[in-house]
């Protein structure tokens, strides 16, 4: 399962990505590590934007972003 498929108000776990190096580098630096907890706040009208919580920071990803994020929901 990957983090656009959450529903809002939904959290997992980061158990991986599926992305080239440098996106991958990308979510790295913003803090998307292995098993740390994300929260899937809310999604932009045409779900093209995600607003999630990581620890105590909000992030917007893009959906494309979203979708190399493997994830186990809690």
């Amino acid at each position: 399962m990957t983090l656009d498929s959450l529903k809002d108000g939904e959290s997992a776990l980061i158990i991986g990505f599926e992305a080239p190096l440098e996106l991958k580098n990308r979510l790295l630096n913003f803090g998307f590590l292995k098993n740390k907890k994300v929260k899937k706040l809310n999604s932009s009208l045409k779900k093209a934007t995600i607003l999630v919580e990581l620890e105590n920071s909000c992030v917007i990803l893009r959906a494309n972003e979203a979708k190399v994020i493997k994830i186990e929901r809690i």
